[in-house]
């Protein structure tokens, strides 16, 4: 189930430049923002009339502010519960990042038309896609760190060729696209683990885990979309680099947590 969500998580941010765009060429760029208020006040009566409460009476909570700021304090004094945050959403804007400079990356270092771009979303989708199907197939047959393991290796691995290509060779399409599409294969294999992780050390209290930890995924985007895309977007070997970096700091919060509570890696409502 949860590599099923990771499907919706990642497609998300590929698709919505398309519709963006769509948007921007036939109505405006104000349209962009009315359709935003649209798709969210769907979601919020689609949620209100369709979506029940799962929990059981005995385990529901009462809506309290004290109560919620508890929680706040209990999550956010956990260590293991930001490495585990930062394993997760810190590697995905290493992909994010190209698709923020998309713009300057297909057109101005690929020379691709802007009716050619979406072999890049189709790709990075595909990627996606490929990855949560897999981890979803792995469930249960392979211990989840070692999911895991394999996430962060794949992404290793095509991180390092992409900055050796970016570095050595002309920026070409049969390389890139697909060294990008990879690499978000390998965050799909591994991300769905790492959540359910970071919802079982809050038994109680998933629904605020899941949230908090949306919280800090944004929080990184909104800091690469504002701060690092700009500053890497115009050269490939920048965006090759800064996708690595974002990388290396997911995998060093991952490593630093195996050796520090090497129980949470171990034991979980999930596996062995």
């Amino acid at each position: 189930m949860m590599s099923q969500v990771t499907i919706f998580f990642g497609i998300a941010p590929a698709i919505a430049p398309m519709i963006g765009g769509v948007l921007f060429v036939h109505l405006g760029w104000h349209s962009v923002f009315w359709f935003l208020a649209v798709v969210g006040l769907a979601l919020w009566v689609a949620n209100f009339r369709l979506l029940p409460e799962t929990l059981h009476v005995s385990q529901r909570q009462a809506f309290e502010v004290a109560n919620l700021m508890r929680g706040y304090l209990q999550m956010g004094s956990s260590q293991r519960f930001w490495l585990l945050a930062l394993a997760s959403g810190i590697p995905f804007n290493g992909m994010f990042l190209y698709v923020l400079a998309s713009p300057a990356f297909l057109g101005e270092h690929l020379h691709l038309a802007p009716d050619q771009f979406y072999w890049f979303f189709v790709l990075t989708i595909l990627g996606i896609t490929g990855g949560a199907w897999v981890s979803g197939r792995l469930a249960g047959k392979i211990a989840p760190r070692r999911q895991i393991r394999h996430g962060l290796l794949i992404m290793m691995l095509t991180g390092c060729t992409n900055v050796l290509c970016s570095l050595l060779l002309a920026p070409q399409v049969w390389w890139a696209l697909p060294l990008i599409a990879l690499y978000a294969f390998g965050w799909a294999l591994m991300v769905p683990v790492v959540t359910l992780m970071v919802l079982d050390l809050f038994p109680t209290r998933r629904g605020m885990a899941s949230s908090l930890q949306a919280v800090v995924g944004s929080v990184a985007n909104g800091i690469v979309a504002g701060v690092v895309a700009p500053l890497v977007m115009h050269s490939p070997a920048g965006l090759a680099i800064a996708s690595l970096l974002m990388l290396q700091i997911g995998l060093l919060a991952w490593l630093y947590l195996r050796r520090r509570w090497p129980e949470t890696v171990r034991v979980s409502n999930f596996g062995t």
